[in-house]
């Protein structure tokens, strides 16, 4: 009996622990395998106590009771291990919990099915039926983490829908122990095949829940992203357009003087051919010939970036922000040109948005873009701004433009960075923000 009992336990509990390790192996806390190995055993030892509690009692209540503090003490070895937050975490371990209970239900159900009765004690033949069904399932349940739970994880981390979200797996597991779970269920209620259904029923109501509701978070951040991509290709088109219109009255300007030399040559040829040194200089000196014409800004010599700096320092002109670049960067940037520009774009929308959203008039942004080396780039820009600076737990920033939601456009810099095995930091104190960051552009 100890022996089937233990056998159970570990079918329950084990696909668990490796399905976790899995799909979450990136978020454990270091030191990773000490880590895994200490949480694994305590849980194992926490469910084992807890098991054979549940056996003894009688009521579905103190069933309950007794199933929910095991998984709230996975819950808590899991938040403590990793770097979720608790209710992620509950998340998180009751959807697999769920998925050990269905795969107990349909082994009871197949035991019914070929023996016309339950077991009241644990027996082998339950056992073989949960192997058989777990190595059946559980790649199932991988693809279920990999491509639904992971991903709408890792898309909307931050979002407010995480503290309350977990609601749907606990009800599910307490309709489950409550109801549902062959040993508190009488099932000689249930009339001819009608127990046949259950089971089945059972699983894909709940599997589905999870599937749109985890289909319906991955697709509301991917908008938004979408959004804030599509807000970055208007912006950087806006920015081309300013520079070929400057290029465009630069090329007019051009030919205006072209056209306008002429006719001074034609006059000061005159002049000269009657050897009138005074009258030269007087109509060099009204002509004003020599006077210089404003010259286009020029940042660098890339001309992608060159016209993102060129809009963003008009746009902060515009809003009355005052504004300073100093760019000294070889000709040949070692980043790309696309990925440049969204790491610039989105600093100096984020630093013109907080210097925007400023009462008092001592608004200010300042950009600096320096190589140290042909491969190392270093971007620093600090702005002006007022209130409070919403920071998550793993250091990124919340949007201010929609609460909640951690911002996209920091995010897009960060993976950017990491792509350049580089080195980011934020910092904000006495109403001034600072964002440094240095992209190594060795080849990758």
């Amino acid at each position: 009996m100890t022996d089937i009992y233990l056998v159970n336990n570990l079918l329950f509990v084990g696909p668990c622990l490796l399905l976790l390790y899995l799909a979450f192996r990136d978020q454990i806390k270091r030191p990773r395998l000490p880590v895994v190995a200490a949480a694994a055993v305590l849980y194992l030892f926490i469910t084992l106590i807890a098991g054979g509690i549940y056996l003894k009692t009688d009521t579905s209540v103190e069933k309950t009771v007794i199933s929910a503090a095991s998984q709230l003490a996975g819950v808590f070895i899991f938040s403590a291990a990793s770097n979720y937050t608790f209710g992620q975490s509950l998340f998180i371990i009751t959807v697999v919990k769920n998925y050990s209970e269905n795969v107990r239900l349909f082994s009871y159900q197949i035991y019914f099915m070929a023996t016309g009765r339950l077991p009241k004690e644990p027996v082998a033949a339950i056992s073989y039926i949960m192997l058989v069904l777990s190595l059946c399932l559980f790649p199932l349940l991988c693809l279920l983490y990999k491509k639904l739970v992971r991903p709408a994880l890792d898309y909307t981390r931050f979002l407010v829908i995480w503290r309350v979200i977990w609601v749907i797996p606990i009800c599910n597991t307490l309709i489950y122990t409550l109801a549902v779970a062959p040993d508190v269920c009488n099932y000689t209620r249930f009339p001819g095949g009608e127990f046949l259904a259950l089971p089945l029923l059972w699983s894909l109501l709940t599997f589905a829940t999870y599937g749109v509701l985890l289909r319906t978070i991955i697709a509301v951040s991917q908008n938004a992203r979408f959004r804030e991509k599509l807000s970055l290709t208007e912006m950087q088109i806006a920015a081309q357009q300013k520079q070929l219109e400057l290029l465009q009255a630069h090329i007019q300007e051009t030919r205006r003087a072209r056209h306008d030399i002429r006719q001074h040559f034609l006059v000061l040829g005159n002049l000269a051919k009657n050897r009138d040194l005074d009258g030269v200089e007087r109509y060099l000196e009204k002509a004003g010939v020599f006077s210089a014409s404003r010259p286009t800004e020029v940042f660098c010599e890339n001309m992608a970036v060159n016209a993102l700096l060129g809009y963003y320092k008009d746009l902060a002109k515009k809003e009355r922000i005052r504004v300073t670049m100093r760019i000294s960067v070889f000709e040949k940037i070692p980043v790309m040109d696309t990925e440049l520009c969204i790491v610039l774009g989105n600093l100096l929308e984020n630093a013109v948005e907080a210097c925007r959203r400023m009462k008092s008039s001592e608004r200010f942004m300042d950009l600096e873009m320096a190589m140290q080396s042909e491969s190392l780039l270093v971007i620093l820009v600090r702005n002006s701004y007022e209130g409070l600076v919403r920071r998550a737990p793993d250091g990124t920033f919340f949007s201010a433009k929609e609460k909640g939601r951690k911002g996209i456009g920091v995010s897009s810099v960060l993976n950017i960075t990491e792509k350049y095995h580089g080195v980011s930091r934020f910092e904000y104190e006495g109403q001034v923000f600072c964002a440094s960051l240095l992209l190594n552009g060795r080849k990758q």
